[in-house]
């Protein structure tokens, strides 16, 4: 048999207040009601859950070990709760979502600009995840969906293509051909390239490119994010091979930026909990994430 809400409430009022005379004035019942209640918890459970000392009511060790079960039982409730209210009020409400680094700095905030259009009192709360990340933070239902250039491949979780990011080079000023054609990969041989760890989405990215250019780099400089990689081509030191969205968030007036002439290599992702439904504001949120996507596609 299973113990009701009702009953769990009142256990939980006695634990806070510790008294029965607490107890029922917190939950206005009467004083019977709660000792009935609790006496009726003990035979469901088998367990003795309050010794008596001087008219209070100390737990046993079974009955904190009970509370915190109940505790997280309710705090789950609560969750889903609050994202239940999030998803019917959703003008009024939040928006909860991850991305991985690269899209969050640029493709995911312009994406999200244009859904405050449609839904000005909605509220956003952005999270940068780590590739590590991203998995428990679905199924944990901390955000409603997440952002990123890999796909997930787990039951509980649906990955859906939502655009193609061209590869760009990113070097400091005056180490690139001057035009606006497409840059050969060959074009980088004899400079100093930034790569990333090998089995990175990014890292297999460069090691795409410098195979079909044909190009050995002499020297090479490790960087673990593209933004870093960035941040090292802005410092004068290498050319940094990354995505559209983060290449087009680097600072021109200490770089060159150029799309090279490779097909795609990266392909973009929004993925959400198959559990829950794709609310109306997901669904505007996806359309304006592929909007943004081919914007800044398309863009030299």
């Amino acid at each position: 048999m299973q113990l009701t809400l009702r009953q769990i409430e009142v256990f939980r009022a006695l634990m806070r207040c510790r008294t029965v005379v607490g107890a029922a004035r917190e939950l206005r019942i009467a004083q019977p009601t709660v000792t009935k209640t609790i006496r009726r918890i003990e035979d469901v459970c088998a367990l003795a859950l309050f010794d008596r000392h001087g008219g209070r009511l100390v737990p046993t060790a079974e009955a904190h070990r009970l509370l915190g079960e109940v505790d997280l039982a309710f705090e789950q409730m609560e969750g889903a709760l609050a994202r239940a209210l999030r998803i019917t009020r959703a003008d009024g409400g939040s928006l909860r979502l991850g991305a991985s680094p690269s899209v969050g700095r640029l493709l995911v905030p312009l994406a999200t600009a244009d859904l405050l259009k449609e839904h000005p009192g909605l509220s956003l709360h952005v999270d940068i995840l780590f590739v590590s990340q991203v998995m428990d933070y679905l199924l944990s239902g901390q955000g409603e969906c997440a952002v990123t250039l890999f796909p997930i491949l787990h039951a509980g979780i649906r990955s859906v293509p939502v655009a193609k990011a061209p590869v760009m080079a990113v070097a400091p000023r005056d180490w690139l051909p001057a035009g606006d054609d497409l840059l050969a990969p060959s074009c980088l041989a004899e400079k100093p390239i930034i790569v990333f760890e090998p089995h990175s989405v990014h890292g297999l990215a460069v090691d795409a490119v410098l195979r079909a250019g044909g190009v050995t780099p002499t020297r090479t400089h490790v960087a673990r994010f593209a933004e870093t990689a960035i941040g090292l081509a802005e410092a004068g030191i290498g050319v940094a091979i990354v995505d559209a969205f983060s290449a087009l968030a680097a600072d021109r007036s200490r770089v060159a930026v150029r799309r090279l002439d490779h097909p795609p290599p990266y392909d973009i992702y929004l993925h959400r909990p198959i559990e829950r439904a794709r609310s109306q504001l997901m669904q505007h949120f996806e359309m304006a994430l592929r909007q943004q996507a081919a914007e800044l596609s398309a863009q030299p």
